[in-house]
């Protein structure tokens, strides 16, 4: 028998034979990251399969870290007037501005990250996005 975070990417018995809408869920899970959260306390430990639960871990860190990266980004024109003490107005539509292009690509980049995962989930890829997996390892698979 393995033990340690291999384990999760490695095929068993219940991952192997996917039910029908686990595919779609995990999905889901990646388009609107609460209902990861919300799959995960539900489900327990050992209600599916090794290939959803790994998903479904991946979705849930992958959504908080692009949802912090949105906040910071929307965050941060607020953040420069602040720190430039409050500048005429001409300077204060212009970060503004600037930081409205900033937020579309950053949107952007999100929101064509998560579609892509998404899409691979559906078709039953297993797969791994940098340092998000890794991360969502180190938090799920700790050593009680």
């Amino acid at each position: 028998m393995h033990t340690g975070p291999r384990v999760t990417w490695e095929q068993s018995e219940s991952s192997s034979r996917l039910e029908t809408d686990e595919p779609a869920r995990a999905a889901a899970a990646y388009l609107a990251w609460p209902l990861a959260f919300l799959e995960l306390a539900r489900n327990g430990p050992t209600r599916s399969s090794l290939w959803y639960r790994a998903h479904l871990r991946q979705a849930l860190v992958l959504g908080i870290a692009c949802s912090v990266l949105l906040f910071l980004a929307l965050a941060l024109p607020l953040g420069v007037v602040f720190a430039l003490g409050g500048p005429a107005a001409s300077v204060t539509i212009t970060i503004y501005a600037v930081a409205l292009v900033v937020d579309i690509i950053v949107f952007g980049a999100a929101a064509a990250l998560l579609i892509r995962c998404a899409m691979r989930a559906s078709r039953g890829q297993l797969f791994s996005v940098p340092y998000v997996t890794r991360f969502s390892e180190r938090i799920f698979l700790r050593k009680a």
